[in-house]
């Protein structure tokens, strides 16, 4: 059962799965908590102390003990009794990780665990548990969003919004070095529809789309960055190979019938692709699909 006391020690765990498993912290809150001299997290190949983390294969006293359930100092020694010649008593506790399993021990120089200490330590593994998984996930997430802004940064693509001047506001930093290249900063026309492709350097375009309340968003692209080849393409988009070599062509800003003569096909042929490609991808014209485009490009390895 958790207790008011545990609470410094839960907020900790929390705060190391949002941080993506910085343990330190943690550890440092639990040892205080417990009166512990020393405090250890154990995972399949680092180990966590309450300053860092370092290399380390898991201890052979932990392989064969139950999950779930508190060893005490005496049982630890029983199986390891080297570990008597560095403290006076232990508490250990295996958890489920992600990626295998987990040990967490507490170590003492003088006197011993008490009972209601092993209770706290029993009480707060299930909350480890789920904050290992968070941490987990959002280290997941922050290597997705990494791969995903070099990618951007590769293909010199980049997001932006407009403020109440009419002005592009960076979302991202591939958006934001992209401005910073232009002598001044551009102003969204008046004239506006519902999509507009705007050349604001010989090689930087924005597209530029109203959304449904009114907001407009944009796309930069640096257009010395080639997009994907069609292969790429095809397979991001569901496209057959025909398909995308035609979307590649008008998502580099060339006409139909440009398209069509660069591609060596029929002006009839051109048509024909551009409305299945349309309809597969519903989208409505060539601005429509040029957004499209360059939006995928950020998920393109």
């Amino acid at each position: 059962m958790i207790t008011p006391q545990d609470t410094e020690v839960l907020i900790a765990m929390s705060q190391a799965g949002a941080d993506g498993g910085n343990w330190p912290p943690m550890l440092r809150a639990l040892a205080a908590h417990l009166q512990a001299d020393g405090a250890r997290f154990y995972m399949p190949a680092q180990v966590w102390s309450e300053s860092d983390a370092q290399l380390a294969p898991m201890p052979e006293v932990f392989v064969g003990l139950r999950l779930g359930r508190v060893y005490t100092g005496e049982e630890l020694l029983d199986r390891a009794p080297a570990l008597g010649g560095a403290a006076s008593d232990y508490r250990a506790i295996g958890v489920r990780l992600p990626q295998g399993v987990g040990w967490l021990m507490l170590s003492r120089q003088r006197g011993d665990f008490r009972a209601m200490d092993s209770a706290a330590l029993a009480a707060l593994a299930p909350h480890l548990e789920q904050a290992c998984k968070i941490a987990a996930s959002t280290a997941h997430m922050a290597q997705r969003a990494a791969q995903a802004e070099d990618i951007a940064r590769r293909m010199g693509v980049g997001c932006v919004e407009f403020d109440a001047r009419g002005q592009p506001q960076p979302r991202d930093a591939v958006a934001a070095e992209l401005l910073a290249q232009l002598p001044r900063m551009p102003t969204l026309p008046r004239d506006m529809g519902q999509t507009m492709l705007l050349a604001l350097a010989p090689d930087l375009e924005l597209l530029c789309h109203r959304a449904p309340d009114g907001a407009v968003q944009g796309v930069l692209r640096a257009t010395r960055q080639p997009l994907p080849p069609p292969p790429d393409l095809a397979a991001a988009l569901h496209l057959n190979l025909s398909e995308a070599r035609l979307v590649r062509a008008l998502a580099q800003g060339a006409s139909l019938s440009e398209a069509a003569q660069a591609l060596g096909l029929t002006p009839q042929t051109a048509r024909y692709y551009s409305k299945q490609v349309y309809a597969k991808l519903g989208v409505r014209g060539q601005p429509d699909l040029m957004r499209r485009v360059w939006t995928s490009a950020l998920v393109l390895g």
